[in-house]
């Protein structure tokens, strides 16, 4: 459901062919932005982190934040769950068997992405994942 107050956003994530373009943005930036971002990326996915300011847009994005009931899950910057988001969280946790958090909660499609392996954004690793997704 929509939330009253939007979170500030800590990651962007995109999926698909919005995912290739957040890419592609990633490698526009100049070095001293990219180096204060960190990422991780999956056959159709791209996940950045970084603050509100440093989080490069891309059309069809999806902003998650952090809300203080729920440290260990990423939601929409706009919605929040229908049940309490501390409640929501212990079953994404449950749900998340073995996955690591920070956990990021994707909407379109419903995902739950263990993000607990971002690591420093690095030209050659994004110019590789372009490469591997064509």
């Amino acid at each position: 459901m929509p939330r009253a107050d939007s979170l500030d956003p800590v990651s962007v994530i995109a999926t698909g062919p919005v995912a290739r373009a957040l890419a592609a943005r990633l490698l526009q930036l100049r070095d001293e932005h990219l180096g204060v971002l960190r990422g991780v990326a999956g056959d159709d996915l791209v996940a950045v982190l970084g603050d509100s300011a440093s989080l490069p847009w891309v059309d069809g994005v999806a902003y998650l934040g952090r809300d203080a009931g729920a440290p260990r899950v990423l939601l929409p910057t706009t919605l929040c769950p229908t049940v309490p988001v501390d409640v929501f969280e212990r079953a994404i946790a449950r749900h998340a068997g073995e996955l690591e958090s920070p956990w990021a909660i994707t909407v379109s499609p419903p995902r739950v992405i263990s993000l607990a392996d971002a690591r420093p954004i690095e030209r050659g690793h994004i110019l590789q994942w372009l490469g591997a997704s064509s």
